[in-house]
């Protein structure tokens, strides 16, 4: 898992948890929320209406599914930089 998960005092196994297995989120919204932004991140041209349109099935408005594309643009360029700079962790977040 990224040093960005790391650095902000997030338990990595979570993360690898949830994104290994996304099926397992109970809450539907959230489910949808996190696959959306799984495939933002990582295959951003396989995106297709009906991935937005139920993502407003839900309840998202534009605003809110635009940042969940920034959100999910944001996260790449943290692992990125995270990764190639050899981040470690803040004191802050290693003592959470």
């Amino acid at each position: 898992m990224s040093r960005v998960a790391t650095c902000l005092g997030v338990d990595p196994g979570m993360i690898e948890w949830l994104v290994r297995d996304v099926t397992t989120i109970p809450d539907p919204v959230l489910r949808d929320m996190v696959r959306f932004s799984l495939k933002c991140s990582r295959d951003p041209q396989s995106l297709e209406t009906a991935d937005y349109e139920l993502l407003t099935r839900h309840g998202l408005n534009h605003s809110e599914i635009v940042e969940l594309v920034a959100m999910s643009g944001l996260a790449v360029y943290a692992n990125i930089m995270a990764d190639t700079t050899a981040m470690e962790p803040d004191k802050i977040f290693t003592s959470l």
